[in-house]
């Protein structure tokens, strides 16, 4: 299930922008009044400082609008956080049929052995990312893999334990249990293992009147979580908005002090 590779459309988007517009630049010097948009052309030339002047400006904003967009934009782990801090926990005896979020001890079924060390687990999620190092010695690293594997499993609370159909599954907030390198690759593994306190948000559905938990079609959601990593983000993740809330309105009146 789920594998992945990276395709940076904004970047690729953006360089296909700067080089047009660098082509277009060279053929109207050659060309002139035979180039499409001549007059426009004519009109910055002949007003260069201007247009640099308002182009040093607004560049600002527009890296801000940019980055909203990219803060904005819903994925699954977005889509996770924000209804898991709304649902309730429930018992698992008790859930019903829907959207539900369990908290339990996950208990393997047939076991899968992870990608980097070799290790018994019920799921991983696996990245292989290029190094790049520049002439200081300093590594930068760009991912050009990711892959999801998971079989199905169960997670048991006090109440009891239930079936979850692991299709879709995402790994929220869980940090790399083994990282490994090799040349210029570096090969990243985060497990799900039998005995781990977690966090599930799915849908609860049935088959044969057996519940399960599968991904919700609805809110496209399959998403799990360290039981006690969810509590602290839960706790700091108010203060964190306030922060990014306060610093955008700081630079935006920045921008308008820059553009007055």
């Amino acid at each position: 299930m789920g594998i992945k590779k990276e395709r940076p459309y904004i970047a690729y988007i953006i360089l296909g922008i700067i080089a047009v517009c660098f082509v277009y630049f060279i053929l109207w010097i050659i060309f002139k009044e035979k180039m499409p948009l001549h007059e426009y052309a004519f009109e910055i030339a002949n007003n260069y400082d201007s247009y640099a002047e308002k182009a040093i400006i607004f560049i600002p904003l527009l890296i801000f609008v940019l980055i909203f967009i990219a803060l904005m934009k819903p994925n699954a782990a977005k889509r996770f956080l924000r209804l898991q801090s709304s649902l309730p926990t429930s018992k698992i005896h008790s859930v019903a049929k829907g959207l539900v979020e369990v908290e339990g001890t996950l208990i393997m079924k047939n076991p899968l052995f992870s990608p980097v060390k070799n290790e018994v687990c019920i799921g991983y999620y696996y990245t292989i990312e290029n190094i790049d190092r520049d002439s200081d010695g300093k590594e930068t690293y760009r991912t050009v893999h990711r892959e999801t594997q998971c079989n199905v499993f169960h997670i048991k609370d006090d109440t009891g334990a239930i079936e979850v159909e692991p299709d879709g599954i995402e790994l929220v907030l869980l940090g790399e249990t083994n990282i490994s390198s090799h040349g210029s690759k570096r090969y990243t593994e985060t497990l799900l293992k039998d005995g781990q306190k977690m966090l599930l948000v799915g849908y609860t559905d049935s088959k044969n009147g057996v519940p399960f938990i599968r991904k919700d079609d609805y809110y496209k959601i399959l998403g799990i979580t360290s039981a006690s990593g969810i509590t602290v983000w839960n706790k700091y993740q108010p203060l964190l908005r306030s922060f990014v809330f306060t610093c955008s309105i700081i630079l935006l009146i920045i921008i308008y002090i820059l553009i007055q």
